[in-house]
């Protein structure tokens, strides 16, 4: 019996032992514990916030979308798009003398948009002009830059980017997609007139979208200059950008946000930020490329613009700084300016007469 409770004795001292022993393993291992569950809880935090701005910023029927919230007149009123749009002339012009195409893209969705005849008793022979509009916006956006061109006396193409006006779609891809329905639009021009000569417009997301396919190997050579307005660097640098600016946050806190949108937006639509990048694009270009940009621009860096320049390998290029103007706003700013620096950069491509 002594035995017995001797022995019994004893384990219950080893439990005794090994239940301290759990407490002081346990104990110590709680602060890392803590520690991985707050990585954890971080990390779904980045993730959603990854998602959310996929879905803000690149899914149009989102009810999170900035497309959405461009419906807004208190939005529209501050947008710069809309107010470099306010040509009452141009946009007279415009409503009354469009005549609507459309085209089928890469991945079946029916594109819409609208042509000009040139503006003026004797147009340039073969001589088109393509003008891509910006981000949320739409082609009645790009009429001070249609009713230019047709002035000079080009045909003009103003097509609807992907998920924008007329156009059918869901996502927009800020000009890695879009490139793929600017070369459907060349390629319809040049179907119809095989001698033509095609000088391409964008501004913003169409500047990108230009700048995305600028080296493509599948771009017609009827192509032969570009004008870009406030383009910028890269997509990820532009969403870097434009996170760090609406959260208020520095960039290297953003960019574990910014990196978690991309890998959604691969998931999602099949390339990441980093793919879609001009800047690499530029390094083997030959086409003649006018950068644009206001020196107050808020939305796009203005840094880019040089960044861009110096990029550019082709032989023929040039640059336009506009002192005080925002995004997009070079035109209304200074518009002797502008259009005399367009205008010179056309003659030397086009060899029109002055």
């Amino acid at each position: 019996m002594q035995s017995e409770r001797r022995g019994s004795g004893m384990t219950t001292e080893r439990l005794a032992g090994v239940e301290a022993d759990m407490t002081k393993r346990i104990s110590s291992a709680w602060p890392y514990m803590g520690a991985a569950a707050g990585t954890m809880l971080a990390c779904g935090m980045i993730l959603a916030a990854g998602e959310t701005i996929f879905s803000v910023t690149f899914d149009s029927q989102s009810n999170r979308s900035l497309f959405r919230n461009k419906s807004r007149s208190a939005f529209a009123q501050h947008d710069p798009a809309h107010r470099a749009a306010e040509d009452t002339q141009a946009q007279l012009w415009f409503e009354q003398t469009r005549h609507a195409e459309q085209i089928r893209s890469y991945d079946g969705l029916k594109l819409h948009a609208w042509r000009f005849d040139a503006n003026t008793a004797a147009p340039l022979p073969h001589t088109h002009a393509i003008c891509m509009h910006g981000y949320t916006g739409g082609p009645e956006e790009m009429a001070p830059w249609a009713y230019h061109y047709a002035n000079l006396g080009m045909r003009v193409l103003v097509p609807a980017q992907r998920a924008h006006e007329l156009s059918e779609g869901r996502f927009v891809g800020m000009g890695w997609l879009e490139r793929e329905d600017l070369l459907r639009w060349v390629n319809s021009i040049v179907a119809r007139d095989p001698d033509a000569r095609i000088l391409l417009h964008g501004n913003s997301m169409g500047a990108a979208t230009i700048l995305d396919v600028c080296a493509d190997p599948r771009l017609a050579r009827n192509v032969v200059c570009a004008v870009v307005d406030s383009g910028f660097s890269s997509e990820y640098d532009q969403m870097l950008d434009s996170v760090s600016a609406m959260l208020h946050l520095p960039k290297w806190m953003a960019k574990p946000m910014v990196d978690c949108a991309s890998l959604v937006n691969r998931l999602s639509l099949g390339f990441g930020f980093r793919q879609a990048n001009a800047i690499e694009q530029l390094h083997r270009t030959t086409l003649p490329i006018l950068f644009i940009q206001g020196d107050q621009d808020d939305i796009v860096s203005p840094h880019m613009l040089g960044r861009l320049y110096t990029a550019c390998a082709s032989p023929v290029k040039a640059r336009l700084q506009v002192h005080g103007a925002g995004h997009i706003l070079g035109l209304t700013t200074d518009r002797n300016l502008y259009w005399s620096t367009v205008d010179a950069f056309l003659r030397r491509c086009l060899h029109m007469a002055d």
